[in-house]
């Protein structure tokens, strides 16, 4: 979560990692003998990392959050996919400077909406274990309840508004997103590292599934 314009010796070695190709070249191989790819590196956000499949540094679903049922799986992926379609609707938003907002009750519309069409769509044709993942994980979605208060006031973590905000919490964690309001059971802001990660990891069959279901209306 380190930023170059907050650490002087960071800030170096980034402006020498984009003016030396040597030392872009030594750094590039060392991060992929641990495992990583670099997908930028600047002034602003710094190097932008990804793990390859099999690196120590991937993110395995334990880490991600304990005893997740198969179900819970679906749905936090499906969920992550959501967030960087509601916040980067278009290829032309992936290209902009412009800081991106999203609230947890803006994207957990935004995703009934589209599982909403999607089931539609479908109509009485009943899942099957061929199914795609994320045929599956909307079929959930539609199914999975909004809302439901705890007794201490908090969102329960079992649906799908406490399931997005926790969702937006992890990328807080990661350096990618920062808390900046708590109306809607909290606001992000979404930093130019995410857009990075969306820009070149994302583009999946679930992302383009989402954005379809949308723009057939819209």
């Amino acid at each position: 979560r380190l930023r170059p314009a907050s650490t002087a010796g960071y800030a170096d070695l980034v402006a020498r990692h984009q003016s030396d190709v040597a030392f872009r070249d030594v750094v590039d191989h060392v991060a992929e003998g641990l495992g990583l790819t670099v997908l930028s590196a600047d002034g602003v956000s710094g190097v932008v990392l990804a793990p390859l499949p099999g690196s120590p540094f991937e993110l395995r679903l334990s880490d991600y959050r304990a005893n997740l049922t198969a179900d819970d799986r679906l749905l936090h992926g499906l969920i992550h996919v959501g967030i960087a379609a509601y916040t980067y609707p278009t290829a032309a938003s992936l290209a902009d400077d412009d800081a991106r907002h999203a609230s947890v009750i803006d994207v957990e519309r935004f995703l009934r909406t589209a599982c909403e069409r999607l089931a539609e769509r479908a109509g009485d044709e009943p899942a099957d274990d061929g199914a795609s993942e994320s045929a599956q994980a909307w079929r959930l979605y539609v199914r999975r309840q909004a809302t439901r208060d705890t007794a201490d006031g908090r969102v329960g973590v079992s649906t799908t508004t406490g399931m997005v905000k926790y969702a937006f919490e992890r990328l807080v964690t990661a350096g990618m997103a920062t808390r900046t309001a708590t109306a809607d059971h909290g606001t992000y802001r979404l930093l130019r590292r995410y857009r990075t990660a969306v820009r070149e990891l994302a583009a999946t069959a679930a992302h383009q599934e989402l954005m379809q279901a949308m723009r057939d209306e819209d």
